[in-house]
């Protein structure tokens, strides 16, 4: 039998290699959350290269959601998610959104490649007084359209506002920069 409350049976085991130091320090910064969209902003850039929304101000960091500054000539800017691609919409113009190039010229070629994207899926307009608004397409939009997760319904127009999510189907989407304030009904 072992007399277990004898130490002189114990030895002392040496662990061979450097003996643990403290833990590595934390890899720097890449970037922050834009309060905007959310997006990754790395380091050192001055706007959000998915939504264009200023960054590094004071303020910033806390998401005290600054409005935008807006656009140069009052133009309404659709930033869309993926490759910081962008379409812009002047005052008092209309945006048709789609893959038909017949129907929607300026927007088909970025929207090309997109099939959850109807030909004629949505239209942007942005009136004279600053305002925008989106219509989805009555019988057009195989995929629907959403503003900040609220369905459309077709040909009811929907009032936008700086840095409203609108979705064009479940895999296209874009933020909405440079509205001005906004009347309570759409100008006809």
């Amino acid at each position: 039998m072992h007399d277990w409350d004898d130490d002189d049976e114990w030895e002392e085991v040496v662990v061979a290699g450097p003996r643990p130091t403290a833990p590595p320090p934390p890899p720097p910064s890449v970037g922050a959350r834009c309060p905007g969209c959310a997006a990754v902003v790395p380091a050192g850039t001055a706007v959000c290269p998915a939504c264009l929304s200023p960054v590094g101000a004071p303020g910033w960091e806390a998401g005290a959601g600054r409005r935008p500054e807006r656009l140069a000539g009052g133009v309404l800017r659709l930033v869309f998610r993926t490759g910081g691609r962008h379409l812009d919409v002047p005052r008092g113009a209309e945006l048709r959104l789609g893959r038909s190039s017949s129907w929607a010229p300026e927007a088909s070629a970025l929207l090309a490649g997109e099939e959850t994207v109807s030909g004629r899926h949505a239209t942007v307009r942005h009136t004279e007084d600053g305002a925008a608004w989106v219509t989805e397409v009555a019988q057009g939009a195989t995929n629907g359209t959403r503003v900040n997760d609220r369905v459309l319904v077709p040909d009811r127009a929907v009032r936008l506002r700086n840095g409203d999510r609108v979705e064009l189907g479940p895999r296209v989407g874009f933020v909405v920069r440079g509205i001005e304030d906004e009347p309570a009904t759409p100008a006809d």
